[in-house]
């Protein structure tokens, strides 16, 4: 069983302040592009512009995490047609196919994970993370985060890596805390 954990430094002054750390599988190895997102009270307003392009027969980004409500923008920037397909929860949705040069657009309505495929090309694949809060952010290449402005106070910290590891755990933040989180399948 492949383990994930992240040591969190948590650094908030009063107010608000920067929510640090790193994210690493239990082989050694790190957990690039984990999602790391606080939930609280405070609940985010839907992104004004949120994309996630298709070129060279991917889809760019390869994780991608925006708020609910957000309307992505789903271009093809390819030389060839693709679709944009999931079955994002109950909901599921097909852009159909489109040449290079246009967009189609979807609303991600509730929190989850939607796994974005290409029915043209089945080794296109992609991830849009949901979130119900402002607080979030992906782990760079050697699974380090930041996110900025969090308030101190108690919250739900939550991890998602494509592996399928993720946790969920009561934390809080506070000056100068930290904090280790555990993830199992």
């Amino acid at each position: 069983m492949l383990t994930l954990l992240s040591t969190l430094s948590l650094v908030a002054v009063a107010y608000a302040g920067p929510t640090k750390g790193t994210i690493t599988l239990s082989n050694g190895k790190s957990a690039g592009n984990a999602v790391v997102f606080l939930q609280g009270d405070a609940k985010p307003q839907p992104m004004k512009n949120a994309i996630v392009d298709q070129r060279d027969h991917k889809f760019l980004p390869h994780v991608s995490v925006v708020t609910v409500g957000t309307k992505v923008q789903f271009p093809n920037n390819d030389t060839v047609f693709h679709n944009v397909f999931t079955e994002y929860h109950a909901a599921k949705f097909d852009l159909g196919m489109y040449p290079r040069g246009k967009s189609k657009y979807q609303v991600f309505d509730r929190a989850g994970v939607a796994v974005l495929m290409c029915s043209v090309h089945p080794e296109m694949s992609a991830y849009v993370v949901v979130v119900d809060t402002p607080y979030y952010t992906i782990a760079d290449g050697k699974g380090r985060f930041t996110i900025p402005n969090v308030p101190a106070g108690k919250y739900r910290a939550q991890v998602w890596h494509e592996s399928g590891e993720k946790t969920t755990e009561e934390v809080t933040v506070s000056e100068g805390g930290t904090l280790a989180l555990k993830t199992h399948r």
